[in-house]
């Protein structure tokens, strides 16, 4: 197999879509990988169509290859971009599917956003592109609409005595949506919780509202031992 089709593997980059050209710049560390459509019905040897006058091109920063960068190169017409491929990403934004849902999981740890440019060397300014779009309900990081609500799960154990929920516990959600209210003592918190209030309500993706629901469940782990008040009534909202 050539070296071409191994990183078309590696990229997932299949169906009507293949890889026309890869170049490496050694100074900067990089790989900048081209895609193009397929004149047939895709494969290994589909013949490549060329980029038309009406296309729109597109550049994203990809995963690492290795410790290399990695830009992947699209031209296709408008509103023809695949559909949440890993490989590719939605219009003006820096990043694909696949880094983005990187960048998401480690936000989700608690990792912070300096931590994050320095692990995946991408720019701050990026960063909080995407952050933004994802907070104000302008991008996603799923590909399928939001599914029916499905049964709550029991509730966790550490929530019954008034310990911090986990995050799988329904309590977050109706917090942030506004179905609960608790009666909060500290500044910090009741600002917290109005910025997330604000967010929860444009955004309909589900891997995007549970970024908040994980951003208020460590803030309680934080600040445990002083939110006995609220967490009290979150255990009794939870009842």
């Amino acid at each position: 197999m050539k070296t071409t089709e191994l990183l078309q593997a590696g990229l997932e980059i299949d169906g009507r879509w293949q890889i026309v050209d890869v170049s490496y710049d050694p100074p900067r560390r990089q790989f900048d990988v081209r895609v193009a459509e397929t004149a047939g019905r895709g494969g290994w040897f589909s013949r490549p169509k060329s980029a038309g006058s009406a296309s729109e091109r597109h550049v994203w920063r990809h995963v690492n290859v290795g410790t290399r960068r990695c830009f992947v190169h699209l031209s296709a017409a408008p509103g023809q971009l695949p559909s949440d491929q890993p490989w590719s990403g939605e219009p003006d934004m820096p990043f694909t599917h696949a880094l983005s849902r990187q960048i998401a999981s480690l936000l989700m740890h608690g990792v912070n956003l300096q931590a994050i440019c320095s692990l995946l060397d991408i720019s701050l300014t990026d960063l909080w592109k995407l952050k933004y779009n994802l907070e104000s309900g302008k991008s996603r990081l799923a590909s399928a609409p939001p599914p029916s609500p499905s049964p709550e799960p029991s509730k966790p154990a550490s929530s019954a005595d008034g310990g911090v929920p986990d995050t799988t516990d329904p309590v977050w959600e109706k917090l942030l949506d506004g179905s609960i209210n608790i009666d909060i003592r500290f500044l910090s918190l009741k600002l917290l919780l109005t910025k997330l209030r604000e967010q929860m309500r444009v955004i309909d993706d589900n891997d995007v509202r549970m970024l908040k629901v994980y951003e208020i469940q460590r803030y309680f782990e934080r600040n445990e031992p002083r939110l006995k008040h609220e967490l009290m009534q979150l255990a009794s909202a939870g009842n």
